[in-house]
């Protein structure tokens, strides 16, 4: 198995505990939130068709599927939800693709969580 399909399994893994019943992840990545080596905490983030996930130690906290994430460059990408995030450029692929998958969803012209349809 290749790093890239152990990234994908383990993301999977820690999401699975917290995926609605027939929720679809689309992609996921890891990031950093922090200012210092000291105070750096490492979170999963998990994006579905449905939702945000971000998974720490067991527990997920669930946003909605509206955010935007922005084109990422340089070392690492920032933005902020509830914190700011940092995230390494490993990962960029995936934020693209979270954002292409947000695009795609509001072209179809699905409502956002909660509205009917």
């Amino acid at each position: 198995m290749g790093h890239q399909e152990r990234r994908v399994e383990l993301i999977a893994k820690r999401a699975a505990p917290h995926l609605e019943p027939g929720e679809q992840i689309q992609t996921g990545f890891v990031a950093q939130s922090g200012s210092s080596i000291l105070t750096a905490r490492v979170w999963t983030f998990v994006v579905t068709d449905r939702a945000i996930l971000i998974v720490r130690k067991g527990t997920a906290q669930r946003l909605p599927r509206d955010f935007p994430f922005g084109e990422p460059s340089g070392m690492y990408h920032t933005f902020q939800i509830d914190r700011a995030y940092k995230v390494h450029r490993q990962y960029y692929a995936e934020i693209r693709a979270a954002d292409a998958a947000l695009r795609g969803t509001r072209a179809d012209g699905d409502p956002p969580d909660g509205e009917p349809r």
